[in-house]
């Protein structure tokens, strides 16, 4: 899977992989953005199976990741810069880049049974979340494209993405008292994990469960990452500096009333509501099971991937497929 390049009016360049055109003339498209740490490769395995349904995946690397040109450190959030202008721009640049494949592409956005959706995936929904609540300051011509949205899907969002408050659990007491050398590479593995929550507590949809798992990994299923061995692979997907550095300053340090707007006004503005689903997993870490009920009190639908995790795409890639195509 080859990352190719395409360029903004700014100069910056966005790289992102592409399934390529389905044999027929009509079909949808769908526009994922990664989330912290890994890559638009993410999507890999998925790809294979788009045209057999109709469909176009195109993956795209966030701002640092990839081939895509890094945000200059003097735009990071810091606790005394503001980060809802950074994110704004961020999210004016995706709504750029698909008006702009769009056009080059030809995509068939106006027939009947065309048009495309937006894939979020973890810290990606901070971007793509934004991009959607301010389509309204984009160029005239970027926002005729988007009249064209047919759905939004929010993968495995994590509380920061949609300016929720961090539970108290492993993310806020224990991973960052790590070294930052180490703690790119034990987040993701501990990210990619399976954790064994009871059925009952699942069930019990509670928020401050005691008796969510909040650390400790199963025993029995190994993190989805361990089986990749392919060095080659393992450059693509993982990513260890650039972007990792701005999301990190993003989670620590992102206005998240900025966040929270962004995503009332993406979803329940935007006419999408109904159109709206929050795809999560049943063995997914705590704080994503903790956002999918967030989501779900404030009204939008969760589509559970079961038996998967985080990385349910990678390990589970025709049924998460299949749960994207309940709205696309």
């Amino acid at each position: 899977m080859i990352e190719k390049t395409l360029k903004l009016s700014s100069g910056i360049d966005f790289g992102y992989y592409d399934s390529g055109m389905p044999e027929v003339p009509v079909y949808k498209t769908v526009f994922a953005l990664h989330g912290y740490s890994f890559t638009a490769y993410a999507w890999k395995r998925m790809m294979p199976l788009a045209s057999r349904q109709n469909l176009r995946i195109v993956c795209i690397n966030r701002r640092g990741y990839g081939k895509t040109t890094p945000l200059p450190v003097d735009q990071f959030p810091t606790p005394d810069r503001c980060s809802s202008d950074v994110l704004k721009s961020t999210g004016l640049d995706i709504l750029e880049f698909i008006h702009v494949f769009s056009k080059e592409n030809r995509l068939p956005l106006s027939a009947e049974h065309g048009g495309f959706a937006l894939l979020f995936w973890s810290l990606g929904n901070m971007t793509g979340l934004s991009a959607v609540a301010n389509i309204g300051s984009a160029a005239e011509e970027v926002q005729a494209t988007m009249t064209h949205l047919k759905a939004l899907i929010l993968h495995e969002p994590i509380q920061v993405a949609l300016g929720l408050p961090p539970s108290k659990g492993f993310c806020t007491d224990i991973l960052p008292i790590l070294p930052f050398n180490e703690f790119r590479s034990f987040f993701q593995s501990w990210i990619s994990s399976y954790f064994d929550h009871s059925a009952q507590t699942l069930a019990e949809k509670c928020i401050s469960n005691p008796n969510l798992v909040y650390a400790s990994p199963s025993l029995f299923t190994p993190p989805s990452i361990y089986g990749i061995d392919d060095k080659e692979e393992q450059g693509k997907l993982f990513q260890e500096s650039g972007g990792v550095e701005m999301d990190t300053a993003f989670v620590l340090f992102v206005d998240r009333d900025a966040a929270h707007e962004n995503f009332k006004k993406a979803v329940f503005r935007s006419g999408l509501e109904e159109k709206t689903i929050l795809v999560v997993s049943d063995r997914t870490a705590e704080m994503c099971l903790v956002t999918a009920w967030h989501a779900e009190e404030a009204g939008v639908k969760v589509a559970w991937v079961n038996g998967a995790n985080d990385f349910a795409h990678w390990d589970f890639p025709e049924e998460t497929l299949h749960t994207y195509l309940t709205v696309v």
